[in-house]
């Protein structure tokens, strides 16, 4: 996670906002404001008690604790579980009363041989919803430090739904999982700090949102001494807002643009556009660059020639996965050269290089521009795979019908994502020959069905969802759909593929959660979960995540892909995107382009399901969270079609007898 609390003002805008932010360094805790006077710390356990060790129990991850009068000693297995720690909860009653305080707070020493992800979490309500704030640190081997939780803030302190700090409940102190052995200590547990309390101002965590995509033109005020290192160009401000550079020459020599203060929030583009003039006697050829592309102008630029580059978000080698040996338990990612690192939710700066030729060079740049590249669609894409064969389509969904074809879709299912979103039919709209997951703020019931064992209760959330489990599968073959992703911040839609092994298996299709008695459950024993679109919404609309996950979702559960996948939208705003799937082999395009690929031979060889949903949440929490105000939300499928080759099909693959009732199977 990145401690970054972000404050989105335009590009130009007073950077002077009063917005705060607390910067953890060693084991000291910058101090923070106070709205009011703070009353005398309160242990949240009494360590001198002999009940003490009552108060505590195992998250997950099997931990062995101990307590003593001064702290608690945590020891944690290898690669037990996700999440792994302790709870703590009060002493007496279900909660505790924290109003007259501002954050919680902790020393956490490290005693393990390897460095830590420590995080604490404190369980209460905002507005009778569950909700968690939230902070993760970073602590190195025999190191210690204070963590420190601000009520309202959560994950590098963004501002976030405030607890109700008189009804709070557990504390849960937990790590990442791991494949070492893992150890640490707590020390100094308590409430303390005044009511309304606030993380102190720091101005790298500002985040400009360039007004329109300007960074430098049209009126924008660009700053050369704070947006320019410069090293030993000479920089100088030029007429209406451009900016002169002069390079000496004979050497490849780069300028850094960036900020006044903090990133630029880029995710409603997916590229630059950086226009040059040539102001001296010498051919030019300046390049742009950002990630790992680097572009160049097209031809070098004659004195008083003018010229454009676009520099796009969009990596020029798309993801190549590792090799087999490299998989380990965890995330892992595509191979170095390939793909991207750009976060374009935080971008800190991008270069302008001059060439190498003798003689000086003097450029103006006259505007730096971000915005949207539209798609350039190839003829095949929608009507069949994207390599040669012996193609047949088995599978066309094109939601042109009055209803939804409940043959081959289910509407309900299990909600493993989130606890605040509830499926429901109303939220599953057929219009215009497309099918509308909204997503909105409505009181109802999981699955419709006030009896759902999986409903706890009401939630205030609804959306809408399909699959095709039990109904259709296939092994094998080219799936793809078109597809508008939601914006609404805080939003996880996906497109995905499922294993199911049939109503006579003991795995029962889609379980989420690994037992002693089901190891690997649906993505083990040759099984794994595509995720062909899988978008946090956060990211805006040009970028998304593709990931293969296997062998489970606990102790050694597997993952590969990108969290950078980048695309230009056709002209509607939508994206095509699609999964060629052949024995040891996965390769994903959109709109037409290959995006990322992985050949190993343990690529799925079972039937799946596909699937559509839209949750809240995601696994970035640095990422902004549900707006009401922004809601409802869409996300829109236009199309599913699916190919299978001649010589790969089976006689499973295909629809499945059943009774074409919505309510008919609920994995």
């Amino acid at each position: 996670m990145h401690s970054l609390r972000k404050f989105r003002i335009p590009s130009g805008a007073g950077l002077l906002a009063a917005l705060l932010f607390l910067t953890v360094s060693g084991s000291c805790l910058a101090q923070a404001a106070e709205t009011g006077a703070a009353v005398a710390p309160k242990p949240l356990i009494d360590l001198t008690s002999p009940d003490a060790i009552k108060q505590i129990k195992p998250n997950y991850g099997d931990p062995v604790y101990t307590v003593d009068t001064t702290g608690i000693t945590v020891k944690l297995p290898a690669a037990r579980a996700n999440y792994p720690g302790i709870q703590i909860s009060p002493a007496t009653g279900d909660t505790w009363d924290l109003s007259p305080y501002g954050h919680i707070e902790a020393k956490i020493t490290n005693t393990g041989g390897k460095p830590i992800r420590f995080t604490m979490a404190l369980n209460g309500v905002s507005k009778g919803a569950p909700t968690q704030n939230t902070e993760i640190i970073g602590v190195k081997p025999g190191e210690s430090k204070v963590l420190k939780v601000i009520f309202g803030y959560a994950w590098g302190y963004h501002p976030t739904a405030a607890i109700e700090s008189a009804k709070v409940g557990k504390l849960i102190l937990f790590l990442a999982k791991t494949t070492e052995d893992q150890s640490f200590r707590i020390e100094g547990l308590q409430a303390a700090g005044a009511v309304g309390e606030q993380p102190p101002f720091s101005p790298d965590a500002v985040v400009a949102i360039p007004k329109n995509g300007v960074i430098l033109g049209q009126g924008v005020t660009f700053d050369p001494a704070k947006q320019v290192i410069a090293n030993g160009a000479k920089v100088a401000a030029g007429p209406n807002g451009a900016l002169a550079v002069n390079f000496a020459g004979g050497k490849t020599e780069t300028i850094k643009i960036k900020p006044a203060m903090g990133v630029w929030n880029l995710t409603q583009a997916n590229q630059i556009r950086v226009t040059f003039k040539n102001l001296g006697d010498t051919p030019a050829t300046p390049a742009v660059a950002i990630g790992p592309n680097t572009v160049p102008v097209k031809t070098p630029l004659a004195p008083g020639a003018e010229a454009e580059i676009a520099l796009s978000f969009i990596p020029e080698v798309s993801g190549v996965g590792i090799g087999a040996k490299d998989i380990k338990v965890g995330i892992n990612g595509v191979l170095p050269g390939t793909g991207t690192d750009l976060e374009s939710e935080k971008v800190k700066e991008f270069s302008i290089l001059s060439d190498a030729t003798p003689g000086a060079k003097s450029l103006l740049i006259t505007s730096i521009i971000a915005d949207v590249a539209l798609a350039d669609l190839p003829a095949w894409l929608g009507k069949r795979p994207p390599v040669e064969g012996d193609w047949v389509q088995t599978f066309t969904e094109e939601f042109d019908g009055p209803a939804v074809d409940y043959s081959k879709w289910n509407i309900y299912a299990r909600n493993f994502w989130d606890k605040r979103t509830h499926f429901s039919k109303d939220n599953l709209i057929l219009k215009d020959g497309k099918a509308i997951l909204r997503y909105e703020k409505k009181t109802g019931f999981h699955n419709d069905d006030p009896t759902d064992k999986e409903t706890v209760g009401q939630t205030d959330y609804a959306c809408g969802f399909l699959n095709t489990y039990g109904k259709w599968t296939q092994r094998y073959g080219y799936f793809e759909s078109r597809v508008k992703l939601p914006t609404a911040p805080g939003l996880w839609p996906a497109f995905w593929l499922m294993p199911d092994r049939g109503k006579g298996s003991s795995y029962k299709g889609h379980y989420r959660v690994g037992t002693a008695l089901q190891p690997g459950v649906d993505t083990g024993n040759g099984g794994m979960e595509f995720d062909i679109v899988e978008s946090l919404s956060g990211w805006g609309p040009y970028r998304y995540n593709i990931a293969m996950l296997w062998d489970g979702y606990g102790k050694g559960g597997k993952q590969l892909g990108s969290t950078k996948i980048y695309i230009r939208p056709d002209k509607e705003g939508y994206i095509t995107s699609g999964l060629l799937w052949t024995p040891g082999s996965a390769i994903y395009y959109c709109n037409g382009k290959e995006v990322l690929r992985w050949e190993n031979e343990r690529i799925s060889d079972l039937q799946e399901y596909i699937m559509f949903d839209v949750v809240t949440g995601g696994w970035d929490k640095t990422l902004p969270q549900i707006d009401d105000a922004k809601l409802p939300e869409d996300f829109i499928i236009d199309y599913v079609r699916v190919w299978q080759r001649k010589d790969l099909a089976t006689p499973e693959d295909g629809p499945k007898p059943n009774k074409a009732d919505p309510r008919e199977t609920k994995n």
